[in-house]
């Protein structure tokens, strides 16, 4: 930095004095600037990985249901992630939903039907008295009487007006039964596409992998632990990735006053601390053109800087390597197989002495139910931590108010509506024997106003005649017209049968899925396994009298049987380890050795915690003999030792033998 200004001091007194050009002052910043060493910082990277995020929920916290184990090998569809939610029972709901307001639309409908049929009654009969009436006003003034005629001519004037209201009747009640049918269509079609968002979001709750690849698993913000399956989490947190394997290459960041110090296609020296004395020449393939910030490297704002790997590189790089990048001066040699393979034997033979923990290949989280719109529940009763559980016994007990206050509710609904469904079952006998009734009353008016309609027409007054062809041409339409009503009305009494079953399954449906929720309030052992106690976002373990929200998980069942040692290897010293390595193992709460052999490598590097930077390996260990009395959890101390044999005369670790 103090060259750097010194530098700048010296081009402003240049310039200011007028002993350069410009074009000088340029050249002897250049040169300064080529002169001052520059090291950046990087890790491996894969281009081809896709981030694993907690889809959305419509609750927050969700818990993750299923989650393929980290270092896992999947292809392109496969599942990766899963969350519990309640969106099928939202689907259920929805679906009875449909079909209830499918119900109700066919009886909104048949009713307005029948009221359109009634108008158009009384349609039928003001249109025969208009013409009955217009046979009366007929009748020339001479030959009746003044009053008559003023009679018969006001009474046409009467007709004439309560047809053209019985029409405007008639017609609304058709516009009516159209309205409530583009209005049904509606309806359904809005609840269609809630039940297809529904879908969608079920569809959503899992994340399936796009590519191949090795899945790893980050961590937890809020806790600082790494997402399992069973760990709760917010939706849009980043749950891990699926690395790729074919398109590695170096990603390193440069602070903004390195950045004058570096070009494209400028050639670097990449070392890499889980591969001691390896050194590698690369080129840098893009700068990114702007800097930003990384808050976990402090204020400073740096530019992202991609270095392509050479071609046919046979190193085993491992996506979250660290790697030191420096500009290269000079052409030199590269180093000799044999002194990296020296170097990393001197690095090497001393025992690896690193912390583990004993944890169980078979877990089940411990959390309460999911129910449709219940969303905190109190944890009433827990099984002591660090206690064998047998298959049945009773883990954890949880309450919720809210669960029993929506019992009742849809009990006494339920109860409501079976009383009405037993008085509408009484009601349909008496309705129906009464339209019958009107269907035969009006055939039999039908068939006298047609006898009289049939008498000579020589033999009565043209007037009288006139009116009962009026009456026998009205009662046969309302004859036809009464068939139709009773049709019309048996619809809509089928059409509110139907909605009162479709309201009954949807409130026993409601009384069932809180009645299962109910019951699983109280959590029994699946297996046997040991009980081991979560924290809350604060740190604390779960006790009774605990708020627990839905989603989230207070304890774990383990498996004592399935269990094995994950530990973390620093990164400087993941070159001596390898498959097959022994291993002794001590319990320090327990002064316990005991013996085993490293069983797999993780395949990515990371953080060791979301509060500690350290890059590391996983590893994991398996015992040589099941131990005895060994809880999951358990803190331990893994020594690694080392296996040295000696190639074309150079000693060797295994470890180097695979390089």
């Amino acid at each position: 930095m103090k060259t750097h200004h010194a530098t700048l001091a010296a081009i402003m007194m240049l310039g200011s004095s007028n002993i350069l050009s410009q074009t000088q002052a340029v050249k002897v910043s250049q040169t300064t600037l080529v002169s001052r060493p520059v090291l950046l910082t990087g890790e491996v990277v894969a281009n081809d990985s896709q981030y694993i995020f907690i889809p959305p929920a419509n609750s927050s916290p969700v818990m993750i249901k299923n989650f393929v184990p980290e270092g896992s090998k999947v292809k392109a569809g496969d599942l990766l992630l899963r969350i519990e939610t309640s969106n099928s029972d939202n689907l259920e709901q929805l679906e009875s939903e449909i079909q209830k307001l499918d119900s109700k639309t066919k009886m909104d409908v048949a009713k307005l039907d029948v009221d359109a049929l009634t108008t158009e009654k009384e349609f039928i009969v003001a249109k025969a008295a208009l013409a009955k009436a217009l046979v009366d006003a007929s009748l020339p003034k001479t030959q009746i009487s003044d009053l008559d005629f003023d009679r018969y001519q006001g009474e046409k004037e009467r007709a004439q007006r309560d047809l053209v209201v019985k029409q405007q009747a008639f017609d609304n009640a058709k516009l009516a039964v159209s309205r409530r049918q583009q209005d049904g269509e509606l309806e359904n079609k809005k609840q269609q596409i809630r039940l297809a968002f529904a879908k969608a979001q079920l569809a959503q709750s899992e994340v399936r992998a796009r590519q191949d690849g090795i899945v790893t698993h980050a961590y937890n913000e809020w806790r600082g632990e790494r997402f399992e399956e069973g760990s709760s989490g917010f939706p849009g947190n980043l749950a891990g990735q699926v690395m790729g394997m074919k398109a590695l290459q170096i990603q390193a960041w440069a602070l903004e006053a390195d950045r004058p110090h570096l070009a494209d296609k400028q050639t670097v020296q990449l070392s890499f601390d889980a591969l001691p004395g390896t050194i590698i020449d690369a080129q840098i393939s893009h700068i990114a053109s702007a800097p930003g910030p990384r808050a976990s490297w402090g204020n400073g704002r740096y530019f992202k800087v991609d270095i392509a790997l050479p071609a046919g590189l046979q190193l085993k790089l491992v996506p979250g390597m660290s790697v030191l990048i420096e500009p290269k001066k000079t052409a030199s040699a590269p180093a000799s197989p044999q002194s990296r393979i020296k170097t990393v034997y001197e690095k090497s033979l001393n025992d690896i002495n690193i912390e583990g923990e004993v944890l169980s290949r078979l877990t089940s989280p411990i959390a309460p139910p999911t129910v449709r719109y219940i969303w905190k529940y109190t944890l009433s009763e827990l099984a002591p931590e660090g206690s064998t559980i047998e298959p049945g016994q009773m883990l954890a007990v949880f309450q919720a108010a809210d669960i029993s206050q929506q019992l009742e509710t849809q009990k006494s609904a339920l109860k409501e509506q079976q009383r009405t469904m037993e008085k509408f079952k009484l009601s349909q006998v008496e309705l129906e024997k009464s339209d019958e009734l009107a269907v035969q009353e009006a055939k039999s008016n039908a068939e006298k106003a047609a006898k009289k309609a049939m008498m000579p027409r020589e033999l009565i007054r043209r007037v009288d005649y006139d009116k009962l062809v009026i009456e026998k041409n009205m009662t046969t339409e309302l004859a036809v017209l009464a068939a139709k009503l009773r049709t019309a009305q048996q619809d809509y009494r089928s059409a509110e049968y139907k909605g009162n079953l479709a309201q009954l399954a949807q409130t026993q449906d409601s009384i069932n899925l809180y009645t299962k929720g109910q019951q699983a309030l109280t959590i029994h052992a699946p297996r046997r396994g040991m009980l081991l106690y979560k924290t809350d976002y604060e740190g604390n373990k779960f006790t009774p009298g605990t708020q627990i929200w839905m989603g989230m998980s207070v304890a774990t069942l383990a498996d004592q049987d399935k269990l094995f040692v994950n530990a973390k290897v620093p990164e400087a010293q993941a070159s001596g380890v390898f498959i097959g390595q022994p291993a002794r193992v001590t319990v320090s709460s327990g002064n316990l050795q005991l013996n085993a052999k490293v069983t797999a490598l993780g395949n990515v590097f990371h953080g060791k915690s979301a509060k500690q930077a350290v890059i590391v390996r996983d590893i994991e260990l398996e015992f040589d003999s099941p131990p005895k009395g060994l809880k999951p959890g358990s803190a331990v101390q893994v020594s690694l030792s080392k296996v040295a044999k000696v190639v074309s005369g150079q000693a060797q670790t295994k470890s180097e033998a695979k390089l």
